[in-house]
């Protein structure tokens, strides 16, 4: 049957041949195939971007508890500030509240700044110990400013020692 056709007509035949053998392959292989591995390599994008989001999303939880830290508790109404610090020094028997000023708001460059002053009168070593556990432990607040006073009473030669702690809360102004 083929010994009719010429070398150059086999040789079309067999590109014809070779031509549609390729492209039925390629619709249902090759196609399919870089289809998939496009795919995956969208898949395995994705997968990098969530685990870096993952990542990312832990070290901002890390940044807001800085932040915390550093400028007290977020979302924290006035009163609640004020009397979380009163409850605070209450537990300690060995100093005791000398003066609760009043609570201080003010605005500043879309800040609002909530300021607590507190004066605490005992020993040198209960005040310095009561001082540590408002840094290591209160989360409310965070302490700004501590001043040592030193009391005389000349009229009964005894002299008192005292600590002014202000503590600050900033909320960002909406």
């Amino acid at each position: 049957m083929f010994e009719n056709f010429s070398y150059k007509q086999k040789l079309i035949g067999l590109g014809v041949i070779f031509l549609l053998l390729f492209l039925t392959a390629n619709k249902r292989s090759f196609k399919i195939t870089l289809s998939a591995y496009e795919q995956m390599k969208e898949v395995n994008k994705r997968l990098d971007y969530m685990k870096n989001s993952s990542h990312d999303s832990q070290q901002l939880q890390k940044q807001i508890h800085l932040y915390d830290k550093l400028i007290g508790s977020q979302n924290v109404e006035a009163e609640e500030i004020q009397q979380s610090i009163l409850d605070f020094a209450t537990g300690y028997e060995s100093i005791k509240i000398d003066k609760l000023s009043e609570t201080h708001i003010s605005e500043s460059n879309g800040f609002e700044v909530i300021t607590n002053q507190l004066t605490l009168e005992g020993n040198f070593q209960s005040l310095i110990e009561v001082i540590y556990e408002f840094e290591k432990k209160f989360k409310v607040s965070s302490i700004v400013s501590i001043n040592f006073i030193k009391e005389k009473k000349y009229d009964q030669r005894k002299s008192r020692l005292k600590v002014q702690l202000i503590f600050q809360n900033y909320e960002k102004v909406s």
